[in-house]
């Protein structure tokens, strides 16, 4: 099958394909998901020789992570996925992280969500055993402690913190056809995975 796949929801961007050759590309950082989204796809596409309409299918990431990230890439694979009439298979964040960590066993992913939050989720061999959630930070160590002998699979600051190589891959391509069978749906089913309220509602 030839796709594409778009991941906006952490501090980097990235996306694959998936048409004559797979192709995952990942940015710094620097560049904001609403401009860098497009042309980053755009190149994946032709390094991975095929073109928008090839896709059979988009993958996207749903979330948890950054609000502003989630809507835009949610947003951008919706409008693709009904231009090209096609499916969008959704993936959330911390079971990607899970997968891209390569570990069989129980595999615990933890990510930042700012303002003094983590998000989690356990996983083993792929099957979910706690869903995502967000926790305070402060409630972490007992939290690692309670989920017993496990991988952790963290992004950069709670890699540090954890003392833990960085969870990082190309994961999504293989991982978004393996879930294709099951997941597949309608643009217009999509929602975003924000587990917690954003600061705005928040301050409310």
């Amino acid at each position: 099958m030839k796709y594409f796949c778009i991941d906006t929801s952490g501090a980097k961007i990235s996306v694959g394909a998936a048409g004559e050759r797979a192709v995952y590309l990942s940015d710094d950082g620097s560049v904001k998901a609403g401009r860098a989204l497009m042309p980053m796809l755009d190149k994946a596409l032709e390094k991975a020789g095929m073109s928008v309409d090839d896709a059979e299918f988009i993958a996207v990431v749903i979330g948890p992570g950054s609000f502003t990230g989630i809507r835009i890439g949610v947003s951008a694979a919706r409008s693709l996925a009904y231009a090209l009439n096609i499916p969008v298979v959704p993936v959330n964040s911390c079971e990607l992280a899970a997968y891209n960590s390569k570990c069989h066993g129980k595999v615990l992913s933890v990510s930042d969500a700012g303002n003094g939050y983590c998000f989690t989720a356990l996983y083993e061999n792929g099957n979910e055993l706690a869903p995502p959630t967000c926790i305070r930070d402060s409630e972490l160590d007992e939290y690692v402690r309670s989920c017993g002998e496990c991988t952790l699979a963290a992004d950069k600051k709670y890699a540090e913190r954890l003392g833990v190589a960085e969870t990082t891959g190309d994961g999504i391509i293989k991982l978004a056809l393996e879930k294709y069978s099951s997941r597949a749906q309608s643009y217009g089913t999509i929602e975003p995975l924000y587990v917690r309220k954003s600061q705005a509602e928040a301050d409310l």
